[in-house]
């Protein structure tokens, strides 16, 4: 994502930089002897000036740093909203220091990233923030990721199978739908021939919890009607779920899958995880029956540019639910060996179709009317 700033004066705040749009709120600039908060406001100023991460790395504590590396010590990556891979350059085109709360010994640092979208438009992407504490090691204030200090002051765990479940003190757990869930992933696991599962799984009520969690008190996904939804960290072997409960094995499985098939085309990675673990909470058949019935309202649509379609409304991707269709077929007529034909096929569009020729003797002018007919099937 690429935006052409427009430079214009915020009227209440206080212009802190002349090369950088770092302001605080007047708010919090009158209190702050009051409550003995310039300190920990120099630090997190003294981060945002930085040259980029790298410079910036000598303000956070250096355990998370040696975790993580000098450029992603910082995990809230979603504040790399123009893809320029540096945070910190990210902040300056326009952070406000919004207020410090002093919790025990941490103090917490809320920050906006605001900029102008046009004359009478400014955009807000996030509201985040950050800890300061005093560093044991080192003894002096250093900035702290904040979910895993969110974690430990709002949250419990679990462990059923090789699943640790993350969830707010004041959720009563359901060991019945933790011990389901970790039966559909031993079963793919021993199916497909995945190894064992040791994941960590943190799911929240909903949307904004969990991105309060993460750090974010306001994120511009968290706009419109609540699904349940999640993303997986590869990397952490990690997964954080929202408006969703212990039975969410949707972004697990890809923990599951992603490694082994890393040549999978997104529509069979999709589709796959979908069949097996549900999408927004729904089975995949109760989105192959939607799809179906949309399709018998507008017999006009023609799935001929399979690739170009993504949703079919905020609840139903085709992606998912035609992927998921493929697998389901490929499933049905040969079993795991024959799904692993699927994503082992190829990423790129000509390796797509050229897998629904192999493994279903389709070609590409044919997909439409195979689709088709596979969907007037599912209202049978």
């Amino acid at each position: 994502m690429r935006i052409l700033l427009t430079c214009v004066l915020f009227t209440g705040f206080i212009f802190i930089s002349n090369s950088q749009r770092i302001f605080i709120d007047a708010n919090l600039e009158q209190n702050l002897d009051l409550f003995q908060l310039r300190e920990p406001l120099r630090l997190w100023l003294d981060f945002l000036r930085s040259d980029d991460d790298a410079d910036g790395s000598k303000y956070w504590n250096q355990h998370e740093v040696d975790e993580f590396g000098e450029n992603d010590y910082f995990q809230l990556n979603d504040l790399d909203y123009f893809d320029l891979g540096d945070k910190i350059k990210t902040l300056q085109y326009g952070t406000i220091v919004l207020s410090i709360t002093k919790i025990d010994s941490l103090y917490k640092i809320m920050s906006q990233l605001k900029f102008d979208y046009s004359d009478s438009i400014t955009m807000t992407p996030f509201i985040f923030h950050v800890y300061a504490k005093i560093d044991k090691e080192s003894g002096r204030l250093q900035l702290y990721n904040p979910f895993p200090i969110n974690k430990a002051l709002y949250t419990k765990s679990k462990k059923v199978g090789g699943i640790t479940y993350v969830f707010s003190k004041d959720h009563h757990f359901n060991k019945r739908l933790a011990m389901k869930q970790s039966r559909v992933l031993k079963r793919v696991a021993k199916e497909f021939n995945l190894g064992s599962v040791n994941y960590t799984f943190f799911f929240a009520n909903n949307r904004k919890l969990y991105y309060e969690m993460r750090g974010y008190d306001f994120h511009f996904e968290n706009i419109g009607a609540e699904h349940p939804s999640g993303k997986a960290d590869l990397n952490k072997n990690e997964v954080y779920s929202f408006g969703s409960n212990e039975y969410y094995p949707h972004e697990l499985l890809h923990l599951l899958i992603n490694p082994k098939f890393k040549n999978a085309h997104l529509w069979f990675n999709e589709g796959f995880v979908t069949y097996f673990g549900q999408s927004r909470g729904k089975s995949l058949d109760w989105h192959i029956k939607k799809l179906a019935l949309h399709l018998n309202s507008h017999p006009e649509f023609s799935f001929s540019n399979l690739l170009e379609l993504k949703n079919l409304d905020d609840m139903t991707d085709y992606r998912y639910v035609i992927g998921g269709l493929f697998i389901k077929i490929a499933y049905k007529k040969g079993g795991a060996e024959l799904v692993a034909q699927l994503l082992n096929g190829g990423k790129s569009e000509e390796e797509f179709y050229s897998s629904l020729s192999i493994v279903f003797d389709v070609q590409k002018s044919e997909v439409d009317s195979f689709i088709k007919k596979e969907l007037v099937r599912a209202l049978d």
